[in-house]
């Protein structure tokens, strides 16, 4: 497994100096198609968010996609989207995604009776969703409902979709692949215990996928022959500095549980792979393309992490533009590393960005 990041200061979990994981540099190719990764982490998605419409821009061919949390949900609007109206039908859904999470943070009921962030924070130490919104409402759900044909996403092959849900019960990931792709299925993997009830699926309950599979990497190429799998890391592997507020703290510990899912996938991608030309490697099709694949990082971590950790939790309209334009500009850098025309624009503008969404009264 090569290893490619845009922080070349910086490397994955298993990745050796220089480039390197256990073999071979990267060299600087224009890879004719992706699969991507993308992690979960809030409203820190719109991070995500920019980097996905500056690959669409770049008309990056995709073959497959997998996301935990906020990831899952950049993956499936994009994904039908992009059956709808190729790639400008991609970048218009997510607009419209996050436009949408903007004007929710504005409805919601802490927020709405014009609580702090800090006295909300506070509501929800002491109170469980199961109190605070004892009818189970999701407010995600007619959102998606309108944005995603989950019925055409299941008929279809390509984009090949994978999406992670924790299920309570084990504290193992399931991967929903396109056969059996759901609105509870994506619910499930933006499931945070703290503001929602767990989501049913068979008989089983399920939380956000970022406790489990934050994103899917092995899964992902295992399944897909694309050898180029570009990974959107917004949620840092350590920490710079020593938490000391209650709000640093709790931060830092959900960047644990959510960092190390990732960790053990690059760890286990590492020790999956080996010579394409070893007999088995060879013989076996999922084997050979965990031995020969590439891999990529736009790493926004680092910089993620300088910003206010309440910065995750609160999707104002003016924030996730920031954020956009934050992974817009890490994903046209990466572009130029790899052989495409560096765009001459300094800030997202192919796309017309959305007005701010109004106020609920």
């Amino acid at each position: 497994m090569a290893v490619d990041s845009d922080q070349p200061g910086r490397r994955p979990a298993g990745a050796m100096p220089g480039g390197r994981s256990g073999r071979a540099r990267v060299p600087r190719r224009r890879p004719d198609r992706l699969n991507l990764a993308l992690q979960g982490g809030g409203a820190h998605g719109a991070f995500t968010w920019g980097v996905l419409v500056r690959l669409l821009e770049a008309e990056i061919r995709i073959e497959g996609i997998s996301g935990a949390s906020a990831g899952a949900l950049n993956a499936v609007v994009l994904a039908s989207g992009w059956l709808r109206g190729g790639a400008a039908g991609a970048v218009r859904a997510l607009d419209e995604l996050w436009r949408e999470i903007a004007r929710l943070a504005q409805m919601s009921r802490l927020r709405a009776g014009g609580l702090s962030q800090m006295a909300a924070d506070f509501a929800a130490q002491f109170l469980s969703p199961y109190q605070l919104n004892p009818m189970g409402m999701n407010p995600l759900r007619p959102v998606l409902e309108r944005l995603v044909e989950f019925e055409r996403l299941r008929a279809v092959e390509l984009p090949r979709l994978f999406i992670a849900a924790t299920n309570v019960a084990t504290g193992s990931a399931r991967i929903f692949r396109n056969a059996e792709l759901s609105l509870d299925a994506v619910l499930a993997s933006a499931c945070l215990p703290q503001l929602h009830h767990a989501i049913e699926i068979d008989g089983a309950s399920y939380w956000d996928g970022g406790f489990s599979a934050n994103p899917p990497l092995v899964a992902l190429v295992e399944a897909c022959a694309a050898r180029d799998l570009l990974l959107v890391q917004i949620n840092p592997l350590g920490a710079e500095r020593l938490p000391r507020t209650p709000r640093e703290i709790r931060n830092r510990i959900a960047e644990i549980a959510f960092g190390r899912p990732l960790a053990e996938e690059l760890e286990h991608l590492r020790h999956r792979t080996g010579s394409p030309f070893a007999p088995l490697n060879w013989l076996i099709p999922r084997r050979r393309r965990l031995a020969r694949h590439r891999m990529h990082i736009i790493d926004g971590s680092a910089e993620l992490a300088r910003l206010d950790s309440g910065t995750k939790v609160d999707p104002s309209w003016p924030q996730l533009l920031d954020l956009r334009e934050r992974g817009w500009k890490a994903a046209d850098a990466w572009l130029s590393h790899h052989g495409w025309q560096r765009s001459t624009d300094q800030v997202p503008t192919a796309t017309i960005v959305p007005e701010a969404p109004r106020r609920a009264g």
